[in-house]
């Protein structure tokens, strides 16, 4: 067999009639500013060959995107649809000796319905949602010319007993005799097994064959141990043969219960999702040293697996993944499509070849059919494409990520795991697992195919420096060339930098950056810890590898940076991970109910106990282990204790290791402690930590509190203070401060005239606001303020003294002046940042009406929102902020003298 590689320029008119040279692999959007030509784009390149007689000739695509007619001296050689499989095109009868012209009619999933293949009728999965379509010959290409015979694709499987199979597709071209030889190599380079076939008098075309064997105790490919065999297998025929090589590993993996077993042992399964989102290049055809790179800064994280979601990544990716011993799971790229018959017959047609493409790596353990499907997708399709792909991979495999539950889909699946997509807050995540795990419907391993989404905050004007650009192409607010804009559009990056300046967040982007980095680890620390108590999950994946240009949500950044330390995310991102557990109690209210626990926040003086739960996926049992907690203040040790315990922990244990019990110390201004864990059993080592705010004991108080409850915000206030009730509608008298969750128009009117006011708003108010997420897309800023004296940053874990007081509501302060209130009116003493919007709005501001002053602020002081406890009583950081706002209000105490 001989190669001509027909890689590099090629020739390239658009529709327009420009002509550009476009380097190949590689798409024409690189080169045009106009992402949406819907329209054919015409590639061309000469190529000089000497045609030998007997001899055939094949034009090989890796991948073209996404509809191709292609000519050779201009006769037309056949077309092919679809981006992601590979495709190859006998020419040989169009072959000259000399010069060979060879074009295509390029055709891309277009942004418009009259286009001819608009995006949401074909699987072009999800880079177009955060780049745009992409057109062009996108993967190797090459002319081969064969003899007699040719092995056309290869690829090899063993499983844990020795048994493996080699499957193969042969292209006979004369009526021979085809001798087929199989060779087994182990990692060593012995040759562990001889196999051979023969194909008598065979008539030319393609032919399939499997040739199954079994080695002697196999090396096993695994996580730590990814052992890689080579197949090499030889067709020949009397004066011609043909060899290619494969690598394959020998493992099984298998759902058992409510756990995913590899080689028969539990595993946790922590993937990180890939969308292929390669920004400069576009197609997602990454180089080894930039594959390379990715999985190392994966595993640097403790990461084992990586999602590649709604794409399919090339050779190159799974050949890495084996050999580095990193687990894939692929999701085949149907996402929110819009139904068609032509839908379902490229469904049939692409995925057998992409199922082919993909088969026989170690690495690929899980399978998914699809995203986010609603019920217009046809259930029959889905288990025709689940048995397909069942009977093709060795894999595991979802017909739907996410669930039809969720996405008001099919109530029944054809899944050999469950699949959730929770992007929820640390309050509501155990909520939603509680409910998601009931024990009658426990029965099999429940993933989440992806999840824990949390950005942070970010100026472009960074990346355009680091580009070497004065605007990316994804700022510009034209659907033509910035087709993003097109299909969402609440995407403003057209805005970035005016938002960036009218808020203050570039002013002040160096204290920004870093909090907000701080406030994403906490969200991804607390919504990983709360999975792993959960002995029903036995997985998830991360959104994302790196930022896009609708999300910030990467794990590294759009120049893929890191943004977090990765010895602390490791903490809660291993196979051992120590996670925390509350005690457990009831209230009455009419009737018992469950009253959450106080978590992170404690008076002076008060008890704190804590269970610590070991989720053990190291592989081996960890017997009798050891724990040990101490009580910090920076470097002084408060309390500790060394726990011996009598238990064995096997692989895919999670159960409680030991339980944290103490005094806090007594206090005068807050104080941040940390508490410390490790657990060693043998040469076994685990550890993590978590925060511990301990505020100064509440002081009776004489001050004349008016009450306005309507919202029911201070539920039980009167347990803590003396109030009086305010009547709808009356005037206020006889008040030295006002504690309200209405600001009535008597209300304003006390303040105005000198009056001092504590509101919460709830929802719609008399002030502007908006509604946010606490957690996943914004974040926080507290300001140095004679209320929050005493409150400081002491660890990157600050942000959970925040728990108690989640809310889902934010003070829209540069909107105030619709209420008659001006800028110079409103101090901000905790601030939100919207690290996808780049805006601002306020959880706390101080704001002077007339000679008065009011304390506003949306925080949940009643509690009640997930797992917050139950009335102000209950919420010790709420009760400290609400007496020092009073105080300060009334008294101005907390100001410097």
């Amino acid at each position: 067999m001989k190669r001509v590689d027909l890689n590099g320029l090629w020739e390239c008119t658009l529709p327009d009639k420009r002509r550009l040279q476009v380097e190949v692999p590689g798409c024409w959007d690189t080169y045009v500013d106009e992402k949406d030509i819907g329209e054919a784009v015409r590639y061309k390149k000469e190529v000089d060959l000497t045609k030998e007689e007997g001899r055939s000739y094949y034009l090989n695509f890796g991948g073209v995107s996404y509809y191709c007619d292609v000519y050779v001296n201009n006769s037309f050689a056949g077309s092919h649809e679809g981006i992601w499989d590979a495709f190859r095109l006998d020419i040989t009868p169009f072959v000259k000796t000399g010069t060979n012209v060879i074009e295509l009619d390029i055709t891309k999933p277009g942004y418009s319905q009259g286009d001819r293949f608009p995006v949401r009728q074909v699987l072009s999965g999800f880079i177009p949602d955060v780049l745009h379509t992409f057109g062009g010959i996108w993967d190797d290409v090459n002319i081969e010319i064969y003899d007699k015979v040719h092995i056309n694709t290869c690829y090899a499987a063993g499983s844990m007993d020795g048994s493996f199979s080699v499957h193969a597709a042969l292209n006979v071209f004369k009526n021979e005799t085809i001798r087929v030889d199989a060779e087994i190599i182990s990692p060593s380079g012995e040759t562990v097994c001889r196999l051979t076939d023969k194909l008598e008098n065979t008539e030319p075309g393609e032919k399939k064959l499997t040739l199954e064997g079994k080695v002697s105790n196999p090396l096993l490919w695994s996580i730590d141990t990814p052992n890689l065999y080579t197949c090499r297998i030889t067709a020949s025929c009397e004066d011609d043969a043909h060899t290619i090589e494969r690598n394959f590993g020998f493992r099984e993996v298998r759902a058992e219960g409510t756990q995913i077993l590899l080689n028969g042992k539990p595993i946790y399964l922590r993937g990180i999702l890939h969308w292929g989102y390669y920004d400069d290049a576009v197609i997602p055809k990454p180089s080894a040293e930039t594959i390379q790179d990715e999985i190392d800064k994966a595993k640097e994280y403790g990461f084992n697996m990586i999602k590649h979601c709604l794409y399919i990544p090339r050779r190159e990716y799974f050949e890495l993944a084996d050999k580095n011993g990193v687990l894939l799971w692929i999701e085949l790229p149907l996402w929110i499509p819009e139904v068609t018959n032509a839908l379902y017959d490229r469904i049939k047609r692409e995925y057998p070849r992409i199922l082919e493409q993909i088969a026989g790596h170690p690495s690929v353990i899980l399978l998914s059919l699809g995203c986010e499907l609603d019920d217009k997708v046809q259930g029959n399709i889905l288990e025709e494409m689940y048995a397909l792909a069942k009977s093709r991979s060795s894999a595991l495999v979802r017909d739907n990520s996410g669930s039809g539950e969720c996405y008001d889909g099919l109530p029944v699946d054809y899944a050999d795991f469950s699949d959730y997509h929770f992007y929820g807050e640390i309050n509501n995540m155990e909520h939603l697992m509680e409910t998601f795990t009931p024990s009658w419907r426990s029965t099999r391993p429940w993933l989440y195919g992806e999840f824990c989404d949390s950005d942070t905050m970010r100026d472009l004007k960074e990346i355009r420096e680091a580009k070497g650009t004065d605007i990316l192409k994804w700022e510009k607010w034209d659907a033509s060339k910035n087709p993003i804009c097109m299909l969402k559009p609440d995407f403003r990056a057209h805005l970035h930098d005016q938002r960036m300046e009218k808020y203050g967040i570039r002013q002040d982007f160096d204290i920004i950056k870093p909090l907000s980095a701080n406030h994403s680890m906490v969200h991804r620390k607390i919504t990983m810890e709360q999975t792993r108590t959960f002995g029903e999950i036995c997985g998830y994946n991360i959104t994302s590898i790196r930022d896009v240009p609708i999300a910030t949500s990467g794990m590294f950044d759009d120049l893929m940076r890191p943004k977090f330390p990765k010895e602390e995310f490791r903490t809660f991102n291993s196979d051992i991970v120590l996670s925390p557990a509350w005690d457990l109690t009831r209230i009455w209210i009419n009737a018992d109910r469950v009253l959450y626990k106080e978590r992170f926040s404690f008076f002076s003086g008060s008890y704190y106990g804590l269970h610590i739960i070991l989720s053990n996926y190291h592989g081996k049992p960890l017997s009798r282990p050891v724990m040990k907690w101490k009580l910090m203040h920076g470097d002084k040790v408060i309390a500790e204790r060394t726990i011996n315990s009598d238990r064995t922990f096997n692989p895919g244990d999670v159960r409680e290791l030991g339980y944290v019990s103490t005094t806090l110390p007594k206090v005068e201004t807050p104080v941040t402690l940390i508490l410390k864990v490790e657990m060693d059993a043998g040469e076994v080592h685990s550890e993590n930590q978590w925060p511990v705010f301990v505020y100064p004991a509440e002081e009776k108080t004489d001050l004349k509190i008016g009450l306005y409850d309507p919202a029911n915000v201070f539920t039980r206030l009167d347990d803590l203070y003396e109030t009086f009730e305010i009547q709808d509608g009356e005037d206020v008298k006889g008040a030295d401060v006002v504690v309200t969750s209405r600001l009535t128009p008597q209300i304003r009117k006390f303040a105005a005239g000198g009056g001092k006011v504590f509101y919460v708003q709830r929802g719609s108010g008399y002030l502007p606001y908006a509604k946010v997420a606490f957690w996943r897309e914004g974040m926080i800023r507290y300001y140095d303020h004679p209320v929050l004296k005493g409150i400081s940053y002491d660890s990157w874990m600050d942000d959970l003294r925040f728990y108690d007081l989640t809310t889902d509501t934010a003070l829209d302060t540069f909107e105030f002046e619709r209420v008659g209130l001006s800028p110079e009116q409103v101090t901000p003493l905790i601030r939100r940042y919207d690290c996808r919007e780049w805006t601002s709005a306020d959880y706390m501001a101080e704001i002077t009406l007339g000679s008065g002053k009011i304390i506003a602020t949306t925080l949940r002081f009643e509690g009640g929102y997930g797992k917050q406890p139950l009335f102000i009583k209950n919420n010790t950081f709420g009760r400290w902020l609400l007496n020092s706002s009073l105080n300060y209000l009334v008294r101005g105490e907390g100001k410097e003298e």
